[in-house]
Formats: structure tokens, sequence, C-alpha cells
């Protein structure tokens, strides 16, 4: 079998559901029914994913670190995400963990095998647990843009003339403040 089409990952997928299902059958949500995600596959080789529960409650202070031990640890607990460089391996994608909100993934390589049905992409993975075996799915659909950004799906070559040469010109007007305020 050739390997998974690297090309079909790479752009921004939003999570539909993430559901572990248990080799007794039963079935659980772990940021629970409606839970809401963004994950982002870049053409270099980096992807970012970031999920968290519907409906999260605001912590009490603004500053994290003012809120009270229990508001942090749900916050924790209600959310999930981390970044990584990726590669694809046969019929599954690699993540070589660099950042996360839980330390323990940072350094490991976390294999997810891929498949793709019409427009979801499915990702998943087998986690050993005591007393067996349990299955992680993930089902993503492909990003809406916002409107009026101009996307690689819907822009026409004007549209991406025109974005390119902004960007160009805006870079050139943030060189140009910058070489200023290295003068001053």
């Amino acid at each position: 079998m050739k390997p998974f089409d690297r090309k079909r990952l790479v752009g921004a997928w939003e999570l539909a559901r993430w559901y572990i299902t248990y080799e007794d059958g039963s079935v659980t949500e772990p940021l629970g029914p409606g839970a809401i995600g963004l994950l982002v596959y870049t053409a270099d080789g980096w992807m970012s994913a970031a999920m968290m529960a519907a409906g999260r409650p605001r912590l009490s202070r603004g500053n994290p670190r003012a809120a009270p031990e229990s508001e942090r640890a749900a916050a924790f607990d209600t959310f999930f995400g981390y970044c990584c460089r990726w590669c694809i391996a046969g019929q599954a994608v690699e993540h070589h963990v660099t950042i996360s909100h839980n330390p323990a993934l940072v350094g490991t390589v976390q294999v997810r095998k891929v498949r793709m049905r019409g427009r979801t992409l499915t990702l998943s993975a087998e986690e050993p647990v005591p007393g067996g075996l349990r299955v992680h799915r993930l089902q993503w659909r492909p990003a809406t843009p916002l409107a009026g950004t101009p996307s690689k799906v819907n822009m026409t070559a004007e549209q991406g003339k025109t974005v390119k040469e902004s960007t160009v010109k805006e870079k050139l007007v943030r060189g140009t403040r910058s070489s200023r305020v290295k003068k001053a």
C-alpha cells in the first residue's frame, strides 16, 4: 500500500468529534459533546492542534495565575493542545511533539492512523490501558474561512496577486519602520 498523500493533510481543520471506544464497546468523549478544536498542518512540516470543551467557564481572574487552583485545574482538564513537526509514515502521520499543554508529551512521537473519507479526516490511535486497549478517534472537517478572507479554495488568481502584493508592501513598511527604530 502506498503512503498517504501528505498534501491532503495540509491546511486547517475543525474538530467534528473526539471519541474513545473501549474493548467492552463503551464510548466516551474526553472533552464532552460539542467540543471545539482547530488542527493546522503546514506544507513545511509543522502542526498545531488545540481543542477545548464547549462552554468552558471563564476564570474568575483575568490573570490565570491569580485564579484559584481548582479553576486552573478545571481549565487544564477541559483543554488539550500541542505543536510538533510531522511526517507521513505509510498510512499514518507521526507527530514529533515540541510544545504541549501537557509537559509529558514534549519529546514524544505520537503516531496517528490517517483515514480520509470524502471531506472528513479521521486520526486514530490505540492506547493501552489497565484491562485492555482503547482507541481514540478524532474526526475533522475542513475549516471554514472567515468571511472576506481569501483561501486557496475560493481565491481567484487576481485576489491571490493582490494578497501577495499587499503582504510584500506590508513587510517593506515594517522593515522601514524597524530600520528607523534602530537608527534612533
